[in-house]
Formats: structure tokens, sequence, C-alpha cells
């Protein structure tokens, strides 16, 4: 819906969320709405991979062998060069083939045209287009790393008292861990990202 455009001066597309539901799946069918998933599977596993080993490498150097502490200072560092180094090597790839994909489906059924599939958009774009939008998913990415990583290593350490007597969590303050910090991270990050990103590409 933020990426609709006016089919008539003053007119958008989609009136609301159930209107694009319906035009959607009128157009392009129960697939039209899995359009662009393919190549944001394919990316995000080798993506979430290098940013949580990059994370657990710098929080492993910078640990006290002693103690077994992490200054506030390096974790931030740690959850940050996590971030940065996500967009550097995935360069947002994924995001743009996925929006891409998504709308030219719509773009196909109005004038006529035959989607095209992520192969011919990658060679559209280059490698340099690729990378169109990255400073703003640094932007985004290193300080909102940054805040999730130790926001999680603290939960578990903190308020489920993980290593304390040699306690290990259960699944559930793991799992209840992680949620709240990605609640604290998503709700900015979407706020940026939705607006900002989009714009960039």
């Amino acid at each position: 819906m933020q990426n609709q455009r006016s089919t008539v001066v003053g007119q958008l597309l989609y009136k609301n969320s159930m209107d694009c539901v319906r035009k959607v799946f009128h157009n392009e069918g129960f697939l039209g709405f899995y359009r662009g998933l393919g190549p944001q599977l394919i990316g995000v596993a080798p993506e979430k991979a290098i940013k949580l080993s990059v994370n657990a490498f710098i929080r492993s150097r910078a640990m006290d062998p002693e103690t077994g502490r992490i200054k506030l200072m390096w974790e931030l560092i740690a959850g940050g060069s996590a971030g940065g180094c996500q967009v550097l090597i995935d360069g947002d790839f994924a995001a743009h083939r996925k929006i891409r994909l998504q709308m030219q489906g719509e773009a196909a059924k109005l004038e006529g045209a035959v989607p095209k599939g992520a192969a011919h958009i990658i060679r559209q774009l280059g490698l340099v287009g690729l990378y169109k939008g990255a400073s703003a998913c640094l932007l985004r990415d290193i300080p909102f790393s940054a805040i999730y990583f130790p926001a999680y290593a603290h939960l578990k350490k903190d308020i489920f008292n993980e290593g304390y007597n040699g306690k290990q969590l259960s699944f559930v303050e793991t799992l209840t861990s992680a949620a709240v910090a990605y609640v604290l991270f998503e709700t900015i990050h979407r706020v940026y990202d939705e607006r900002v990103m989009i714009l960039a590409r």
C-alpha cells in the first residue's frame, strides 16, 4: 500500500488493507501474496548467520575470561558491528528483489506485461544498483543491532538469572527474552524501515 501508484490522478489503487487483499487475490491469485518470498528466504539464512556469528565472535573476544562479564561498550560494538557486516555482505539484495517482485505483479496485470523473475531484476539493477539504499540500511542496522543484542543478553542474565548458580534457561525463558528484545528492536526498526528504506530504494 505504501508503494501503490494512482490509477487516476488523485485516486489510489487500494482504498484500505482489505481492498488491497481483495485486489491482489483477484489480479494475482493466492500465490500473489507470496510474490518475492523466495529471494527473501534464500537471503535471510546467510544474513542472519553472519549477523549472529559476528556478534558472538566480538563478544567472546571482549569478555573477561575470569568473570565472564563484558563491558556495555563492547556489547554495543559487537551488536553494531554485526548489523554493519550484515548490510555490507547482504547489501539488502533480498529486500530489493522482494519489493520489486511484489510491485511488478500489480504493474504487469495493469499494463498487460509478463512478470520478470529475480534474475532479470538482478541483471537490471547491476551490482551497484543492489547497494542502492545501503547507506540507509547502515543507519538502521548498526544502531538497532546495537540495541537488540545487549537487550537480549541482559534479559537472559538479569531478568531470568542465566548462569547464576549454574542455571540453564528453559525454552520459555529464552523465548521470552528473545521476544521482548525483538519487540524493542522491531518497534523502532519497522517505523524506520517501512518509510525510509522504500524511499531510499
